[in-house]
């Protein structure tokens, strides 16, 4: 049986119940170590996402009638609608809930963007609908939109009206629905594609309840892993390295990526395939996607530069070119580093995500749909790990929760023992814990807000989108 993270808790309790998964084997080394990296983590990325959203709401905006502007000096067209306003739309709501759900501007930014694209980008059929510059097919659409919609519900469920919850489920439903019944979710698109479709499905049984969610979700799990052959020749999973753990700790392999000429392995949209199953991870618990986040994470693993985080992503089906580079933005070495056991990552969360603020300084980057999509999918859900594993940050939440439903049979994930294992066989690096400031973060943020943040930028090469 396929199991799950239990949900319903306060953020303050995420990481206990972690180490009680863990039987108190290793729980002094986990709680210890997670709690340690995890609040160096938090002081530099909560910081990072209120000064960016503070420059997406004015001069790389302008956020206005609750739709995300596009600065016309960098991206006039803005060629993914969902990726322009959902990421946003999801770190809003993330740093609404880790600084104390006290910046009402931020609640707000959320909310305004959902309620907008439902009422002018969803149509009657269910499907979110981008502009026509866009291109996107609707189906791809609302998965993009989708995804953070969804994530968006999970953290505001609480902090918003009865009302304002209801408009919310009954949207996501006729989104979801509009997948199902269109085929797109048991269409083989490509890796990255229906894996967003796995998330969407998740976040739509959580947000409702209902169970044809649950088995819909769970039906394009099993598509994905194993579609058709008779249909999707050569689509699907492809095991490189079998793993000999059951958490995937030790294997390789991804979704194949078919391009003009080959259907297979593609660099880089592996790592946006796994971008997806880490925060779908980090969301649900579902040993499904850690599995598949470990060896996605295997697979590029070498292809990743450290000291500089660029990334080859050449000789790829889709992308072809020899040693082709693109900067590397992931939340797996956060999501597995401090919430699945994985110590070998710890070390180079920080250098991620200092490396990542350095990219996003530069409009040219940070107004591309890349950025902007990253900026929900990557950026938030890493300040969501380091929330499941360090206890003080949970503390000073004031109660705020991340939102689910747990199934009708909750068990121990598994992987667990192979988890327990690495701990006691890896050393462990130790990371300094910051000092924490006397000021808020809730002040911090809108210190942040209120400033128009037109310092020096610091020059880097950027990475290709």
């Amino acid at each position: 049986m396929t199991s799950f993270r239990p949900v319903l808790v306060r953020v303050v309790t995420i990481a206990v119940a972690v180490v009680a998964a863990l039987g108190g084997f290793v729980s002094s080394g986990w709680a210890a170590t997670n709690s340690s990296a995890a609040a160096a983590v938090e002081a530099n990325i909560i910081p990072f996402i209120g000064k960016q959203l503070s420059d997406y709401a004015t001069f790389d905006g302008p956020f206005e009638d609750g739709v995300w502007g596009m600065s016309t000096a960098y991206s006039p067209n803005g060629l993914c609608w969902g990726c322009d306003n959902g990421g946003p739309a999801t770190a809003a709501a993330t740093l609404y809930v880790l600084t104390g759900a006290e910046d009402r501007a931020l609640l707000e930014e959320a909310r305004e963007t959902i309620d907008t694209a439902i009422a002018i980008r969803q149509t009657s059929n269910g499907a979110f609908t981008p502009p026509p510059a866009d291109g996107s097919s609707p189906g791809i659409e609302t998965m993009f939109f989708g995804v953070e919609f969804g994530t968006t519900y999970q953290l505001l469920a609480s902090h918003v009206g009865a009302a304002t919850r209801r408009r919310w489920q009954a949207s996501l439903t006729a989104a979801a629905n509009y997948l199902i019944h269109s085929g797109d979710v048991s269409w083989y698109a490509n890796g990255n594609i229906n894996l967003g479709y796995t998330e969407f499905l998740y976040l739509v049984w959580q947000a409702t309840g209902e169970r044809r969610f649950e088995t819909a979700y769970n039906n394009s799990w099993s598509f994905i892993m194993a579609p058709p052959q008779s249909r999707f020749p050569g689509s699907g999973w492809r095991t490189v390295k079998g793993p000999t753990l059951s958490d995937g700790y030790d294997g390789a392999g991804y979704f194949t990526e078919a391009g003009p000429e080959r259907n297979g392995y593609d660099p880089e949209y592996t790592t946006l395939q796994l971008t997806v199953a880490a925060r779908l991870y980090l969301m649900s618990g579902d040993s499904r996607a850690l599995r598949v986040t470990n060896m996605l994470q295997n697979m590029v693993a070498a292809r990743i530069n450290t000291a500089t985080w660029m990334f080859n992503t050449g000789d790829g089906t889709r992308h072809t070119e020899p040693d082709r580079y693109v900067g590397y933005m992931s939340p797996a070495f956060a999501v597995l580093g401090l919430d699945a056991g994985r110590a070998d990552l710890v070390s180079d969360i920080l250098p991620q995500i200092r490396q990542e603020e350095l990219w996003y300084s530069e409009g040219y980057q940070a107004d591309s749909g890349v950025f902007r999509r990253a900026f929900g999918d990557d950026v938030a859900a890493i300040a969501l790990a380091a929330a499941t594993a360090d206890p003080q940050l949970g503390s000073d939440l004031m109660g705020v929760r991340l939102l689910g439903r747990a199934p009708a049979s909750v068990g121990r994930r598994k992987g667990t023992k192979a988890v327990q294992r690495r701990f006691i066989l890896q050393s462990q690096r130790s990371v300094r814990q910051p000092q924490r400031s006397a000021m808020s973060y809730g002040r911090i943020s809108r210190c942040l807000r209120a400033q128009r943040h037109r310092d020096t930028r610091l020059a880097v090469d950027p990475p290709a989108a």
